[in-house]
């Protein structure tokens, strides 16, 4: 079985490293475009690149988000240029847990024909008052604990190779589902998927790592939106409300990104205190070398003003 992963990425230098090395313990490799970072994450994952790591790694410069046809279309490619039978759709900021490679497939291998799989997507939130906020990925991860239930609701779509036979067929935005189409309609059907077992697979979720990466995400993330005209449909809502609070002038400090963490992806009437949501230990990170975390560029202000002169470009 050929096992593949597919990424569209921008601006994950503190991250995208240790992203590679972990999920090629488990795929055979990763097709990644490149949205127009400047951050370092071109550099890093050149650097991997030539080091032989089976990676694909091409561009998209545009400044609008357009996901969903983004990576639609890496997954299709995928699955032609390299044979795949499943195709994870990932971000850099997700790692695939396994208990094993031949569990895994085995679990793969009995899916019903024609269905999609998907797997529990679990948030894992860092001890921000512990580590300084330029503490490396390593260092994060490692005093990071998941939420021991979630409640957002999502899980992350694992592709079968049908994918090809139904042209109309498209990744949701977030990579959460695959939908018959394109159409708006679409978004509100049940479209059924199997579900693995967490100990069988899951998706180790750290979206916010540090106050300068998660202002870059949020600021960029939403203009980003805007500048593809999706606000209307109700996708990002997390990245809007978290980028209203940064224009009003609202500090980021370490307890304000434990409560966002612990409530990612969930509406602002459903958020809980931190201190009232469990966590659990349970580690992760596959054993590893990191070598490029100095190609990382963590100053925020040039990242911000870097892709403010590619939307003024694009007006």
């Amino acid at each position: 079985m050929r096992l593949y992963g597919a990424a569209m990425i921008r601006n994950e230098a503190d991250i995208v490293e240790a992203f590679v090395r972990h999920n090629l313990t488990v795929l055979d490799g990763l097709a990644i475009v490149d949205h127009g970072s400047c951050d370092g994450t071109s550099e890093v994952l050149a650097s991997l690149a030539a080091e032989g790591l089976p990676i694909a790694v091409s561009s998209d410069a545009t400044a609008g988000l357009h996901q969903s046809a983004v990576t639609t279309r890496l997954v299709r490619e995928v699955f032609l240029r390299n044979a795949a039978d499943f195709v994870f759709v990932i971000d850099a900021d997700e790692f695939i847990k396994v208990r094993s490679r031949g569990v895994l497939e085995t679990a793969l291998s009995t899916l019903a024909p024609r269905l999609h799989a998907v797997v529990h997507w679990q948030t894992y939130i860092p001890d921000f008052a512990a580590v300084p906020d330029d503490a490396g990925v390593r260092e994060r991860i490692a005093v990071s604990r998941r939420l021991a239930q979630e409640s957002h609701g999502q899980y992350k779509v694992i592709v079968a190779r049908h994918l090809v036979d139904t042209p109309g067929a498209v990744l949701a935005t977030g990579n959460h589902k695959v939908l018959a189409s394109n159409d708006t309609e679409a978004l509100h059907q049940p479209n059924p998927h199997a579900l693995l077992k967490p100990e069988v697979a899951a998706i180790a979720h750290v979206p916010v790592r540090s106050r300068a990466q998660f202002t870059a995400k949020i600021v960029i993330g939403w203009l980003a939106i805007l500048a593809a005209r999706l606000d209307h449909i109700g996708i990002a809502f997390h990245w809007r409300d978290v980028y209203e609070d940064l224009r009003a002038g609202r500090e980021l400090t370490a307890d304000r990104l434990t409560e966002i963490a612990v409530n990612y992806s969930l509406a602002r009437s459903e958020w809980r205190r931190p201190d009232a949501v469990a966590r659990v230990t349970d580690p992760f990170l596959a054993d590893f070398e990191l070598r490029y975390e100095h190609l990382g560029r963590r100053e925020l202000l040039p990242i911000l003003l870097a892709f403010a002169e590619r939307l003024a470009a694009a007006r």
